[in-house]
């Protein structure tokens, strides 16, 4: 069994969407001198506002997240079915024989038949269904009965009987022609019917652990008479291939053995973008959840986490017992127990799996009057919460925005214009470069930190301009290099304050805002 730990999705959307936003300005904020006949043009290239509860909530189809009581926002990741089976895996009904009387003609019977070449008889009979186990009762949901017929009688023979349970509903009906050839008097016959939902309670009326069987022989001389001494016709009937509904009683302790269940942990690598990152979880949750529905109590023991991690393993011993007690018929018992010291050690080490090694025992003190029922079962399962207090480094995000469109002919100059407002506590080193065609770097627009991070009380703020010109007193035509520029490329490292190594705390309303536009300026001529 195994569970998977898949969430490189939620990091890509929070880091990358630090720069990858909306695409719309009105450059209100542009001023620059205003000289007549020298048209302006404005081109935003992103501007953009967010925070990361609108981030998880894009991507609620596969991250379920939650805001704690000091707005910190927690990734949930949750499974039940580390470990599931149902009591029939443990319990089940062995194939029974029921203890049927041949059926033995009196001499009243006999001399009837001699007199008159044909007799009936009728016998009714009561049979104890077996209980090997000493249960109090047992109810059946399903199963086949199984009936096998030999008879010796010189005669033709036509016989019916029914079977009924304790509460007079009907198990079977069942009829069949034994044809005497005139040579072999012993004749067989098998025949298998399915039955539902009967119930046999053997420690109250005696009745009710019973089955009733009426019987009815038709006889019919074919060319002699009866021979005197016994004639008998044999019943063999047995339940088989049944599946019980319920069993009340001293039932026997079973041995519970899973296999090793496995945590993939190595959610980042998924992306080439994110396989390299370095993160540590300051508050790393992990619950298992135990459930028994059974009239049995449970006792489970988790014995270790192996992480795996380069090919080779890592032992994390817990030797931790949890004991369930019976459920109520119709009721589930519950415990949950937290493991959040061993499981941070695991995933801050960054495993590639780690697995899970569940032992245990059903009934491990033998108490008598208990029950399991069709729908009991024994379950497993798992709740893991990341609250999103972590150091977060290594993390480099690259991109590039279109810059088509700008006339490098008649320009004056060129503005390129980077805003911010963050107070999210996390850095962001933020390189932009003007691209030619093949990608190659014409100029460094910017190249320092300008997404610091910053609190809710005081966010950071940055507001840079590069003016790029025709400028006489250099030897450079700036405004020449833009006549290759096709695009421009950002280049952003994020960590958490300190350089990574400071743990933060996100909180739901922590909000990035951006702008990164360029204006330029023409000259006309008339």
């Amino acid at each position: 069994m195994k569970w998977i730990f898949r969430k490189s999705g939620f990091y890509l959307a929070l880091f990358a969407s630090v720069f990858i936003g909306g695409c719309y300005s009105e450059l209100s904020e542009l001023s620059v001198e205003d000289i007549k006949w020298s048209p302006e043009l404005g081109i935003p290239l992103i501007d953009s506002k967010f925070t990361l509860t609108e981030i998880l909530e894009s991507n609620s189809s596969s991250i379920d997240f939650t805001t704690d009581a000091n707005r910190t926002i927690v990734i949930s990741i949750s499974d039940d079915s580390l470990f599931s089976q149902s009591a029939s895996e443990y319990y089940t009904l062995n194939n029974t024989s029921l203890n049927v009387p041949p059926i033995i003609l009196t001499e009243e019977e006999i001399d009837l038949f001699n007199s008159n070449g044909e007799v009936t008889v009728l016998r009714e009979v009561m049979i104890d269904y077996p209980n090997p186990a000493n249960l109090d009762e047992i109810v059946i949901d399903a199963g086949e009965v199984a009936i096998e017929v030999e008879e010796d009688f010189p005669a033709n023979v036509d016989l019916s009987f029914s079977m009924e349970d304790p509460n007079d509903n009907s198990i079977l009906d069942y009829n069949q022609n034994f044809i005497y050839d005139g040579f072999n008097p012993i004749s067989t016959d098998q025949s298998v019917n399915q039955f539902n939902d009967i119930a046999f309670s053997f420690n109250a009326d005696p009745t009710q652990g019973q089955v009733q069987l009426s019987f009815e022989l038709s006889l019919s001389r074919v060319n002699q008479d009866l021979v005197f001494g016994v004639n008998s016709l044999d019943v063999n009937i047995g339940f088989q291939d049944m599946d019980f509904g319920a069993l009340y009683g001293d039932l026997s302790s079973q041995n519970i053995s899973t296999e090793s269940n496995t945590v993939q942990t190595d959610f980042l690598d998924d992306s080439e973008l994110l396989n390299d990152i370095e993160y540590y979880f300051e508050n790393p949750q992990f619950r298992i959840m135990f459930s028994n529905s059974m009239g049995l109590p449970v006792r489970f023991d988790v014995n270790n986490f192996t992480s795996f991690k380069n090919g080779e393993s890592t032992e994390e011993p817990i030797n931790n017992a949890i004991d369930l007690e019976a459920s109520e018929e119709g009721s589930v018992a519950v415990s949950e127990v937290n493991f959040d010291n061993v499981f941070k050690n695991l995933i801050n080490n960054m495993p590639d799996s780690v697995s899970l090694q569940i032992d245990g025992l059903i009934d491990p003190n033998d108490i008598p009057n208990n029950f399991v029922t069709r729908d009991s079962y024994i379950q497993v399962g798992y709740e893991i919460n990341l609250p999103l207090e972590f150091s977060l480094s290594g993390l480099e995000i690259n991109e590039t925005v279109s810059l088509e469109g700008i006339d490098t002919q008649e320009l004056q100059y060129a503005l390129f214009k980077f805003t911010s407002e963050n107070s999210l506590p996390i850095d962001l080193d933020f390189t932009a470069d003007l691209l030619d065609e093949d990608s190659t770097v014409v100029m460094n627009l910017f190249d320092g930190k300008f997404l610091a991070g910053g609190t809710e009380d005081q966010p950071t703020t940055i507001n840079d301009i590069i003016r790029l010109e025709d400028n006489p007193s250099t030897s450079s035509n700036e405004l020449q290099d833009l006549k290759e520029v096709k695009r421009v490329g950002i280049r952003a490292t994020v960590a958490t304050t300190n350089n990574g190594s400071s743990v933060v705390r996100i909180t739901s309303d922590a909000s990035v805002q951006f702008n990164l536009a360029v204006q330029a300026k023409y000259n006309v001529n008339f």
